[in-house]
């Protein structure tokens, strides 16, 4: 097949739907297909191992404590028509698919093409949208319904889409690169921080991640655990507000090391000790959970719906979001379990491998052939 992947969200930031339209580009084109990546023009460096077609300009703005992204710049329109009608793509699979302006104009000009079929991938994990509520009629009315298929990567993302606009989705999860993100010794043992404790924390710096109740929990870790370190990967904006809850008690336990992508990060979580994912709500899946699982480390992450699909009991602790005290508590407990680590550890590499891209970009593959030999009109 030839298969055009669309989002607004690709490179160089650190993200899910990043991650997932690349591991998912890259596992297609190994199973034959001709795979291309439709976006936006972003400042920074990108993979070079998938075939990218760039156009407008990338541009973030704040919603549903996150940022998001949309395309600007002139003749978007035009050019988007001119290259869905001369590539002629068998399937034309969206990601983030109610923003605008690339996924829109995709499936706008789609609905034309004898042969091609739109297939939809919801990422997004939220309550209540006001957006959607105002925007619902004339969405549904102009947009939603030009779907063949609907892909939802979680519970949670369904149940996000479909209190708006309800239809018949399929829960395909998103992946994890067991090979790149599997057990073994960190490339980065000599340069960062040592200490009997190793903590990480690896986001996007967002409201949404939960970054601030990590490091209010710090100085109840430290009182415990003299020597304890904190490495915090990510970037962004928000990083002036984030040295605010940094007090001088836990200032040499916090090491900023900066934005990191693709697999590269895989040496920061063969670092550490505990993986620790504070993430407040809005989150549709658990993508940082499984790569620590997929190399054998324990995870720390809040109870939240999105985190119980990927993570048990058996692969880490939970806590509860927003309460720094209750995230020492995690951190602690597992602290005093170090001789289960490795049991833990186990039990969520097998989980991670349960979610390895090979699998899901099989199911991907399958849900477009079925859309493919549907008959009728579009969802």
């Amino acid at each position: 097949m030839r298969i055009l992947e669309v989002s607004e969200h690709y490179f160089p930031h650190v993200g899910g739907i990043s991650e997932h339209v690349y591991s998912l580009t890259r596992q297609l084109g190994r199973r034959g297909h001709e795979v291309e990546i439709l976006t936006s023009r972003i400042p920074g460096s990108f993979p070079r191992d998938v075939k990218t077609i760039r156009m407008g300009r990338g541009v973030a703005f704040p919603i549903n404590k996150s940022f998001s992204r949309m395309t600007v710049g002139l003749g978007i329109a035009n050019r988007v028509n001119r290259l869905l009608r001369s590539r002629r793509y068998d399937v034309i699979h969206i990601h983030g698919s109610l923003a605008p302006v690339l996924p829109m104009l995709a499936l706008r000009y789609s609905c034309c093409l004898e042969g091609t079929k739109a297939v939809a991938t919801f990422h997004a994990g939220h309550g209540p949208s006001m957006l959607y509520r105002i925007f619902k009629n004339p969405m549904s009315r102009n947009y939603f319904t030009s779907y063949d298929g609907l892909i939802a990567v979680s519970p949670v993302a369904e149940d996000t889409m479909a209190h708006f606009f309800p239809g018949n989705y399929r829960i395909i999860p998103n992946g994890v690169d067991t090979g790149v993100f599997s057990p073994g010794p960190s490339a980065l043992s000599s340069k960062l921080p040592k200490s009997s404790l190793k903590l990480l924390f690896l986001g996007r710096f967002e409201p949404k991640k939960g970054l601030r109740h990590l490091l209010c929990a710090m100085p109840e870790i430290k009182r415990r655990v003299k020597d304890v370190k904190l490495v915090v990967v990510g970037g962004g904006p928000m990083k002036p507000y984030y040295d605010r809850f940094i007090s001088n008690e836990i200032k040499d336990a916090i090491f900023f090391a900066g934005e990191v992508v693709g697999a590269d990060r895989a040496a920061y979580y063969r670092w550490c000790d505990i993986s620790v994912t504070p993430s407040i709500g809005a989150e549709s899946f658990g993508i940082t959970l499984l790569e620590a699982m997929g190399c054998g480390k324990p995870v720390v992450a809040t109870d939240i719906p999105a985190f119980r699909y990927v993570m048990g009991d058996r692969e880490g602790v939970f806590v509860r979001p927003c309460d720094a005290e209750d995230i020492a508590r995690g951190v602690l407990e597992l602290v005093e379990c170090r001789s289960q680590w490795p049991a833990i550890g186990k039990a969520g590499r097998r989980k991670a491998v349960s979610y390895s891209w090979s699998k899901i970009a099989r199911m991907v593959e399958d849900y477009f052939y079925e859309v493919k030999d549907r008959c009728g009109s579009r969802n």
